[in-house]
């Protein structure tokens, strides 16, 4: 992958077979692709695009062989790719692995990071591939003390984060990091899943992912015919919570059960001076045991990790907030996916863009009945957002599904601090 050279730049692959008696190379034109949509920035013109560079093989390959791009046929290189091609059945090593993107912090992350990690252990990931670009000792820390336990690897960016790039650059260079993982875990990892941080791919019948799975199976999964499980998003704004600061207005919405609650709010949006009330959508029955519930997660673990820690468990996010946008964002707006390795040709961080052997998108829409993406946001970021803004908060919904983790996270997050020193303040 490269995005140095301009895809009507004429390229060639030199493929040299390594422990052989005969000093010959095979020498065919590079097929490059790439790695964008161009729909999506058709005023950008300064701007580097990502390139998948594809090397076909007149014959197959025997043993350990290396490739090298050059510009003109007979060319000395100055690269080399070592290809080692794999004999009979292929066999993964691991289930799910989650690629992150260029993370660039210059807050403290550490305790989003920890219990985002322990939430996704619990649903069953098996490595998680991070690419750091700039963040603080503490975050640092926390990734390192993962990557001891086996759970995280750490990755260099790509192309580093540079104030002068325009957004639609970093954009396309986050494009080379999801690649980069993809082609890392080509024989390593059945799926790849692109997350950010704040994110959490949520069964809600399954506790698992594997769970997950085989429910999408009998729902209409079908690896044979798609590249990918595509996950609807749900935005939970912190904004949104805080049900007990709700008012209740005398106001039926399709049954008796529900009402319309309103809270006031000065959030600074940029179509608006300020959004000033959200109507909140949900049974009011169970509002109230919720809220409680949650203030009693785990009394033992809170125990420990203050008699060891010095301070209280801080409940996680997922506990904390139950209140989400009402609208359901359509497939391929800020949605995630689970990526068969074997069949997709290039990742974006939504869906794979180009598929072996199936047009377009080649993913299938999983039903938010079995699984949504949790997105948990500080605010409602209009570059991120792209004026939605307003739409997506106006209206919100309560949203419990979350909360039958709590009880395991809450006991993860206290052993973490017990054993590792964490300190999830």
């Amino acid at each position: 992958m490269s995005r140095n050279i301009s895809a009507e730049v004429p390229l060639f692959c030199q493929t040299r077979f390594l422990n052989s008696d005969e000093e010959s190379v095979e020498v065919v034109a590079a097929k490059p692709l790439e790695i964008w949509a161009h729909e999506w920035d058709t005023t950008s013109r300064e701007v580097k695009t990502p390139l998948l560079l594809s090397c076909p093989l007149t014959e197959v390959l025997n043993g350990p062989s290396t490739v090298s791009i050059v510009t003109q046929p007979c060319d000395d290189p100055t690269n080399a790719f070592t290809l080692k091609p794999t004999q009979g059945a292929h066999k993964y090593n691991r289930t799910f692995t989650i690629c992150v993107k260029d993370m660039n912090f210059e807050k403290d992350v550490s305790q989003n990071l920890i219990e985002w990690i322990e939430t996704n252990k619990i649903l069953g990931v098996d490595m998680i591939d991070v690419y750091v670009d700039r963040i603080t000792k503490e975050s640092e820390n926390v990734l390192m003390f993962y990557r001891n336990q086996g759970v995280v690897r750490l990755f260099h960016v790509p192309i580093k984060h540079k104030l002068e790039g325009s957004l639609w650059q970093r954009r396309r260079d986050h494009i080379i990091t999801y690649n980069d993982c993809l082609y890392r875990n080509l024989r390593e990892s059945e799926y790849i899943i692109p997350l950010d941080v704040d994110e959490i791919i949520l069964p809600k019948v399954a506790y698992t992912w594997s769970e997950l799975l085989s429910r999408l199976i009998k729902r209409g999964w079908n690896a044979t015919q798609k590249s990918s499980i595509i996950i609807k998003n749900a935005f939970f704004f912190d904004f949104m919570q805080g049900v007990d600061k709700y008012n209740i207005r005398v106001k039926k919405l399709h049954s008796n059960k529900s009402k319309t609650y309103m809270k006031r709010d000065d959030v600074r949006i940029p179509e608006r001076e300020y959004l000033d009330e959200i109507k909140l959508i949900g049974d009011v029955n169970s509002i109230n045991d919720e809220v409680i519930d949650i203030k009693n997660i785990d009394k033992e673990s809170s125990d420990m990790y203050r008699s060891r820690c010095g301070n209280e468990l801080v409940v996680p996010k997922l506990a904390s907030h139950i209140v989400r946008s009402a609208i359901i964002s359509p497939i391929g707006s800020y949605s995630k996916s689970f990526m068969l390795t074997r069949k997709v040709l290039t990742a974006f961080n939504h869906y794979p863009l180009a598929n072996i052997g199936s047009p377009g998108i080649g993913g299938w829409s999983a039903p938010l009945s079995e699984v949504q993406l949790n997105h948990y946001k500080e605010s409602c970021n209009t570059t991120v957002l792209m004026g939605e803004c307003e739409r997506y908060g106006r209206r919100a919904r309560v949203d419990t599904a979350a909360l039958r983790l709590r009880r395991r996270l809450t006991r993860a997050l206290a052993a973490v601090a017990a054993c590792a020193g964490i300190n999830h303040t």
